[in-house]
């Protein structure tokens, strides 16, 4: 598996515990860490040929946990998507992808740019293995929502994104292309792209 290079993704954490206060509002108490949510936009063939596989799929289920990420303790969420169609790679009916940030009991972490998903909320997802794990490539850049305009399948950009550095070079940012195209010209694209990425 390629590796990324380091210039393309600087990995964004903004991490804060909450606690729910006796009227149930959430305060925030010392964040354990914060960094800035800087990532370099990625192009389309880098999100492919730093990808496993590619799905159109659903998530109805999640559950956030304590784990060791990165050589700390943190909160991450796994998120069940069942998978309508796999696009790219090896076809699955269902896939645990891992999130950083999440809640359990009545500790929260947010970590900016990561993929944000909804329940029930159809996505196009870029995955990727990181050890045992399946994650979404390039964080939020990888995660697409499909929302229905004027009643066809469009796809919108992750809910959080962090802050995004543009481009140097010809290539143009998958956002560019995805966000905005409907869903069978989304999908036409990527399948061209993953071709490219084989044929290297």
């Amino acid at each position: 598996m390629r590796r990324r290079p380091r210039s393309l993704l600087v990995p964004a954490v903004l991490l804060a515990g909450l606690t729910l206060g006796a009227a149930g509002a959430a305060l925030v108490v010392a964040p354990p860490e914060a960094h800035a949510a800087v990532s370099i936009l990625m192009s389309l063939d880098e999100l492919c040929g730093f990808s496993t596989r590619i799905v159109v799929g659903e998530p109805v289920e999640r559950e956030s946990r304590w784990e060791q990420v990165a050589g700390g303790r943190r909160i991450v969420t796994y998120t069940r998507l069942v998978v309508e169609e796999t696009i790219a790679g090896e076809p699955s009916g269902e896939i645990w992808v891992r999130t950083l940030g999440g809640k359990v009991d009545k500790i929260g972490q947010h970590v900016a740019g990561e993929a944000t998903f909804k329940l029930g909320e159809r996505s196009v997802v870029f995955l990727e293995r990181a050890g045992d794990a399946t994650v979404v490539t390039g964080m939020a850049q990888g995660h697409y929502r499909i929302v229905a305009e004027q009643g066809e399948p469009v796809l919108r950009p992750s809910p959080d994104g962090g802050t995004l550095l543009p481009r140097r070079g010809p290539a143009i940012a998958a956002r560019e292309v995805l966000v905005g195209s409907r869903l069978p010209k989304a999908t036409d694209l990527i399948r061209e792209a993953w071709k490219r990425r084989g044929a290297k």
